[in-house]
């Protein structure tokens, strides 16, 4: 009986969707504008958080050299930075390793440099930190450490501004969470509506099929299955319309020859997250069926 239920619930509700017209074109068309626009706040949040991990695990300290150090006091240095626990690998950049590289990222702008007649940048150690060391305050009270050894100028680290940017990233989601909820529900009040109208339509339908003695299941899977269709629709429609503009964005940071230095690489939304906003569509579709057959046809 069950099987029957459900092949005969999706052929009404095909042919009801049919039938609604405008209404049910309305329902999908603010179900896919609400999907996308969260699908946004999903997509910059989801590169975001891939950016940020990726700098996390390569979070490292610059400690930067005064100047006149001899290879010996060099030396001492780094076997210094060998026995601390924290430091998970280090490399020694020169003086003319450091010029060279600032040229190399100045690529065609290197005759701004022509005029000082000196190399102005220290020679440094650039440090890796072992994972169980990269909170903020073991990062911080590393760097001072470092900073008040003999030979050093200065010690820098960027995880202070990644947190910042992660805290961003936490407002950034509670923002988006609050939208798609309010999305969410003006997409369950559009549905019912839409079911309302359906529901409307079919009320001599229903009544007959009421006195020949079909089962609830027969009266109301109908109008449920229809809400889900348009949710499900509405939320595929949000997924294409997302990924095509998303193809357009990066053709045109191509066109532009936008440098990324290796730091940024822009991906589409996993099979994952494609897959729960295809089930968010459903059950928000749903939703708005259910409640239109519990207030006009009752529970």
């Amino acid at each position: 009986m069950f099987p029957g239920v459900i092949r005969h619930s999706l052929r009404e509700a095909l042919r009801s969707l049919k039938g609604s017209g405008w209404g049910s074109l309305a329902s999908i068309s603010t179900i896919a504008a609400s999907f996308f626009i969260i699908g946004v706040f999903l997509l910059i949040s989801y590169n975001l958080s891939a950016v940020i991990s990726r700098w996390k695990e390569e979070v490292q300290i610059t400690v930067f050299l005064q100047e006149g150090l001899s290879s010996g006091q060099i030396s001492l240095l780094q076997q210094k930075f060998s026995r601390e626990e924290a430091i998970k690998s280090l490399s020694y950049i020169a003086k003319e390793q450091a010029l060279a590289d600032f040229k190399r990222d100045l690529k065609n702008q290197e005759g701004l440099l022509e005029g000082l007649g000196y190399n102005p940048l220290p020679a440094s150690f650039q440090i890796q930190v072992k994972e169980a060391y990269q909170s903020p305050q073991i990062l911080q009270e590393l760097a001072q450490r470092l900073k008040g050894w003999d030979g050093v100028e200065d010690v820098l680290y960027g995880q202070e501004w990644i947190e910042r940017v992660s805290l961003i990233m936490g407002l950034f989601r509670m923002g988006g969470m609050g939208l798609g909820v309010v999305l969410a529900l003006a997409s369950i009040l559009i549905v019912s509506n839409t079911i309302r109208l359906a529901i409307c339509r079919c009320v001599e339908e229903i009544e007959v099929m009421r006195l020949t003695g079909a089962s609830w299941a027969h009266i109301r899977v109908p109008f449920l299955f229809q809400g889900i269709l348009q949710g499900l629709i509405g939320a595929a429609l949000s997924l294409f319309i997302l990924f095509i503009s998303f193809r357009l964005i990066l053709w045109q940071i191509n066109l532009t020859a936008v440098p990324s230095y290796g730091l940024i690489r822009l991906e589409f939304l996993g099979l994952p997250q494609q897959a729960l906003t295809l089930i968010a569509g459903g059950l928000i579709g749903g939703g708005g069926g259910l409640v239109s057959i519990r207030r006009f046809l009752g529970r």
